[in-house]
């Protein structure tokens, strides 16, 4: 195999472009074999091979700065700079990240976990090279799906006087569902129209080797009829090119190279996500990534209730940031079109669109990821809050992260939420539970609410625990099950607290068991700052000392959490169920 030969990118120099297809076609079965065992994002991937590969050929890794927004479109980046064998347990705790990072490889210059991010950073890179009167290029690989978060378009507004400085945009029609909105339509009117290709295409390619930018000026000349929103940004546009084109884009690329040095350029590539396996090219959403699990989760619950209860009542919409199926809204988005609002990666607008929505009397269900939450923190407060509008959050993958890894981390929202006035946070422990809930939002009218829930299966619990004597233990949501499971491991019978809510949390019930157990024990899935500072605050204003005195929190800790199992995740912080027995069994 050539990839066995391909320890840094600059062994990929050295090949030529026959050997360059065929490294490409094995780097797609290595990519397909790796998340076939792992999991991870297999479309994206599949559908930049011969991108990633141009660009290191043309080049120079090791001094030019490669920046890509959302690094799940970046595994051949990864096996191209020497990461092969990370690569065999990608997305475990002895492999590689399935996103960038620089403190993996010198090679990934800035963290790219969530979209749109990529300019600004670049810019501010190339300004520093700048400041320091360094000589390289800054090249950022961005997904058309980025195009519909509102940063790029931020940073575009500070980017035309930069030098050597090019953005590929990967134009290929989707994010994880299909990518929406006017700038979508935009790009493909751009690529409908093909402008210039048909010129080009009939020009003898004997001329190349007699003028070095004669590929480069006739993708200029095919954008003289119009000027196009990137022009008008201040950007050289050339494009669109085919991005499976290994000597299209090795000319095009090395002309860029040769010339960027005058102003900012963009260049314009047609691919197709799940390029080379039909069933990712077939199946593009289902296959964007691979899940290795099999198990009904919380949003398989919530997208099958939500369609119930939309039925029954006309005012219930959905909105969504990209993210369609995967918050299993796919059926709702067919029986309600009209109800089904894709605002594409704008987590920010996605609030205030629903503080609007709520303020004339809709209920809007908001379905935002917790680590995508983050990015809205303003407009939940500033848009939601302050008007106390019934703005309905359902947080998923809330907790530990799983093989996602730190940039995907759902441990924060509890602690960012509870300081807000008049919100109320659920947290179910069980399927029913979840079903339980969203009945009953639909019927809370008197503020924000949000239901949050881990990226697990959604198992069935009891109706009533033990009552025992001496150990009190309070968990949050989802580890309910974790609790009843150490207590079958320590065979013990302590008084355990099914937290349904925890805002308001229920303080009458807490000092109704708290006063006649010598310990307490509360267990949440987020960092110290959540349910623990809720119930803390509450006993400092109270002077309860005494119960402070018995008091333990175990929880997520402030560290960044690296990509494992969701299980060795919870072993780590103590809050698995073997961890979790042998502390009960100390405390017997």
């Amino acid at each position: 195999m050539i990839l066995d030969k391909v320890s840094s990118p600059s062994d990929v120099k050295k090949l030529s472009i026959s050997k360059l297809t065929k490294l490409c076609s094995e780097l797609r079965s290595e990519i397909i074999r790796i998340t076939s065992k792992n999991g991870g994002h297999l479309g994206a991937n599949l559908g930049t091979v011969e991108l990633i590969t141009a660009l290191h050929y043309v080049f120079d890794c090791d001094s030019d700065k490669f920046l890509f927004d959302v690094g799940h479109q970046a595994y051949a980046h990864k096996l191209l700079t020497g990461r092969r064998r990370l690569m065999e347990d990608l997305r475990t705790e002895r492999g590689a990240s399935g996103f960038l990072d620089p403190s993996e490889s010198k090679y990934d210059h800035f963290i790219s976990g969530h979209a749109s991010t990529s300019l600004s950073a670049a810019l501010g890179i190339a300004r520093a090279r700048d400041l320091s009167n360094q000589n390289f290029k800054v090249l950022t690989i961005m997904g058309d799906g980025s195009l519909s978060g509102g940063m790029i378009y931020e940073a575009m507004n500070n980017i035309s006087d930069t030098k050597n400085f090019i953005v590929i945009l990967n134009d290929n029609q989707m994010s994880i569902s299909k990518s929406v909105g006017t700038m979508r339509r935009y790009l493909s009117k751009l690529l409908s129209s093909r402008r210039g290709l048909s010129f080009r295409k009939t020009l003898s390619q004997k001329l190349f080797p007699f003028h070095r930018t004669w590929t480069f000026l006739k993708c200029i000349l095919s954008t003289m009829k119009g000027h196009n929103i990137f022009e008008e940004l201040g950007f050289q546009y050339i494009g669109p090119i085919d991005g499976h084109n290994l000597n299209e884009l090795i000319k095009v690329f090395t002309n860029v190279r040769d010339v960027a040095n005058y102003k900012p350029v963009i260049i314009h590539t047609n691919t197709q996500k799940g390029k080379g396996y039909e069933p990712a090219e077939t199946d593009v959403t289902n296959l964007h990534g691979v899940d290795v699990s099999n198990v009904t989760r919380y949003c398989d619950v919530f997208g099958k209730k939500i369609v119930e209860l939309a039925k029954n009542d006309e005012k219930i919409v959905c909105i969504t940031a990209a993210m369609k199926d995967g918050y299993c809204l796919s059926d709702f988005a067919k029986n309600f079109p009209n109800r089904f609002f894709d605002v594409g990666i704008a987590e920010e607008h996605a609030v205030t669109f629903a503080a609007g929505l709520a303020s004339q009397g809709y209920k809007p269900f908001v379905c935002i990821y917790s680590t995508f939450l983050q990015r809205s923190f303003d407009q939940v407060y500033h848009d939601v809050v302050l008007q106390n509008l019934p703005v309905r959050f359902i947080i998923d993958k809330a907790g530990f992260p799983g093989r996602d890894g730190m940039t995907h981390s759902g441990i924060y929202d509890i602690a960012l939420l509870q300081h807000f006035p008049n919100f109320t946070i659920f947290s179910p422990s069980s399927a029913r539970g979840l079903s339980d809930m969203l009945e009953s939002v639909v019927l809370k009218n008197d503020g924000p609410v949000a239901i949050r829930f881990p990226k697990a299966e959604a198992k069935d619990m009891p109706d009533r625990f033990g009552l025992g004597k001496h150990i009190l233990i309070i968990p949050i949501g989802d580890l309910l099950a974790n609790v009843l499971e150490a207590v079958k491991i320590s065979n013990t019978n302590p008084t355990i607290l099914d937290v349904k809510y925890i805002m308001p949390f229920d303080f009458h019930k807490f000092y109704k068991f708290a006063g006649d157990h010598e310990r307490i024990i509360v267990i949440e899935e987020g960092v110290f700052g959540g349910l623990s500072n809720i119930i803390l605050k509450e006993l400092i204003g109270k002077k309860r000392f005494d119960l402070i005195a018995k008091i333990e929190f175990l929880n997520a800790g402030l560290a960044p959490v690296t990509h494992t199992s969701r299980e060795n995740q919870l072993e780590t912080n103590g809050l698995s169920p073997s961890k979790l027995a042998n502390l009960l069994m100390g405390l017997k």
